[in-house]
């Protein structure tokens, strides 16, 4: 391992690989859940929503756990926080391959895993900051760029083949095989900056991590334990929480609210005394970043929480299995690279168009294509009749990801950039997450919601508000436990007779109201994000 003695370090080609891999290895691990969930979920005994959670948790604990990785950075230095990063990343991967039941898969993939892909996801981007500049580092942004988008692009087709002919199991083996490549190649990455042996601020970790951990897996939570009245009951040791008819979202939320409450009061109290701080973000009192952050991560809850939403609706509907789901699915992520590619050759930031213009073009597009999904997806419809609307929305993704981050760090200097990334790019790996978590559950609210109204209509009957309720909830749960095959079989046991023949149309047609719903949302999110995007700066000014 290398020190630099400036700003600027040395970064040797297999240096540059092994970061490179590392951002293929996390996408790919965290795309290729979808596509594996059907015998994953049956395997294992337990329920979309749980599988749906641990990949929201993970993201949770990697953005909760980024300000206290980079004060760790900081103390022990980088490249060995992310060699002790990447050991732990590689040992929770191969427990997760290995697991036989829900929990261990939680423990192992979604607090391992997470915690270690903290250092992961941000050391490649601060380091490439510190070693590229001018054109070289466009280049190396861009490319860093491709290779995550492909990772996510061959864990969604590679593992849904895999798990298709050998096993869910050994899906992992890909990225296991990667993770040895890094280890080896990656073993003596060059130090960012001199270790600097002050104070750990573990008490603003503490806070920071639960604050913003418990507002964000309650807002996840909402679909599935509902965002007042209790939908499902949450008990540890027998203990009932929270012990009054209250949902444990509004309770998670209150009680993160209370900590970062305490965060920003214990964050004060040591900047008045010089003691051991947490924040040293000039980057979240600049508009640009924020709004910039704020956009990345609300353009990745879109095109991740539609993709998601893909590998669950296309298998009911069209009865496609996995592998063919992700070729169904594949024109976006194939579009997505082709233009990142062009980009890459053929444009420059030198050149007189301003990439804001890109940008802006970019979420025009992806609006435009989420509404051409909108109209795609109806009765009849087929995997071709959603290519153009796939097409579409990746040239937009394609356009908005090539430059987002430029814009974005277009006010830092080189000194603010390496903490900025340990927010910027979590927070990416967030809205991934939230796109799976807050557009999942309304596919499988409104869906359940409308089964049980169609089949009522049918039998021209009528239940309680109560009664309606507990029948949409046992529906749910039923949709996300059990794979397609014993849901049939469960519908035709329960379900009147008189309703029987028309239960497979009542199904179809009720998943497309679903997924037409969470189109809308993710429609009005894409409309925030052009609104967002006005701030960002036409014109790049180069780190200083």
């Amino acid at each position: 391992m290398t020190l630099a003695s400036s700003t600027q370090v040395k970064l040797e080609k297999q240096h540059f690989w092994a970061l490179c891999l590392t951002l293929f290895m996390i996408s790919y691990n965290v795309s290729v859940i979808p596509p594996i969930m059907p015998p994953l979920v049956r395997e294992l005994n337990t329920s979309v929503g749980f599988i749906q959670g641990a990949l929201v948790l993970f993201s949770l604990v990697t953005a909760s756990f980024a300000p206290t990785c980079e004060n760790l950075c900081r103390f022990y230095g980088r490249a060995r926080i992310f060699l002790v990063g990447l050991i732990l990343y590689g040992t929770g991967i191969a427990v997760t391959a290995l697991c036989a039941n829900i929990g261990v898969l939680v423990v192992s993939f979604a607090l391992v895993t997470g915690l270690a892909a903290t250092p992961l996801v941000s050391s490649p981007w601060t380091i490439m900051d510190f070693a590229y500049s001018g054109k070289q580092e466009e280049k190396a942004t861009l490319i860093f760029t491709l290779v995550a988008t492909l990772g996510g692009l061959s864990g969604s087709l590679l593992g849904g083949l895999i798990a298709s002919y050998l096993g869910w199991r050994w899906s992992f083996v890909p990225s296991l095989l990667v993770f040895l490549l890094v280890l080896l190649w990656g073993r003596s990455l060059p130090e960012t900056v001199m270790p600097r042996q002050e104070p750990i601020d573990w008490v603003g970790g503490l806070f920071s991590f639960f604050g913003f951990g418990s507002i964000l897996l309650g807002i996840s939570l909402g679909g599935e334990y509902g965002w007042w009245e209790p939908k499902r009951i949450v008990s540890i040791a027998g203990v009932v929480i929270p012990p009054f008819a209250l949902s444990i979202v509004p309770t998670l939320i209150s009680v993160g609210v209370i900590c970062l409450g305490l965060f920003i009061a214990w964050q004060r109290q040591q900047s008045r005394k010089a003691g051991a701080s947490l924040l040293r973000v000039g980057l979240l009192r600049k508009r640009i970043f924020v709004f910039g952050l704020l956009t990345a991560m609300l353009h990745g809850l879109i095109a991740t929480g539609i993709q998601f939403n893909l590998y669950q609706f296309l298998p009911a509907v069209l009865r496609l299995n996995p592998w063919q789901t992700a070729i169904a699915v594949l024109p976006y992520n194939l579009t997505l690279v082709v233009v990142i590619i062009a980009l890459l050759k053929y444009f420059s930031l030198d050149r007189q168009f301003p990439p804001k213009y890109i940008v802006y073009f970019g979420l025009t597009l992806l609006a435009a294509g989420v509404g051409a999904l909108y109209w795609a997806i109806a009765p009849g419809m087929s995997a071709l009749s959603l290519l153009p609307a796939l097409i579409v929305m990746g040239i937009g993704s394609g356009c908005f990801l090539t430059y987002i981050g430029t814009l974005a760090y277009s006010v830092a200097t080189r000194e603010e950039k390496p903490e900025g990334t340990g927010i910027y790019r979590p927070a990416q790996q967030l809205g991934n997450s939230l796109g799976r978590g807050v557009l999942g559950t309304i596919l499988v609210t409104f869906t359940s919601t409308q089964i049980v109204d169609r089949i009522l209509q049918t039998l021209g009957t009528t239940l309680s508000v109560n009664q309606r309720q507990e029948a949409i909830s046992r529906l749910q749960l039923i949709i996300q436990t059990y794979p397609q095959r014993e849901r049939q079989e469960i519908f035709l046991r329960v379900v009147p007779e008189a309703v029987r023949p028309q239960l497979r149309s009542i199904a179809e047609a009720a998943a497309i109201e679903g997924m037409r719903t969470a189109l809308l949302i993710a429609l009005a999110i894409s409309l925030v994000c052009i609104v967002l995007a006005t701030s960002l700066p036409k014109s790049v000014r180069r780190s200083i």
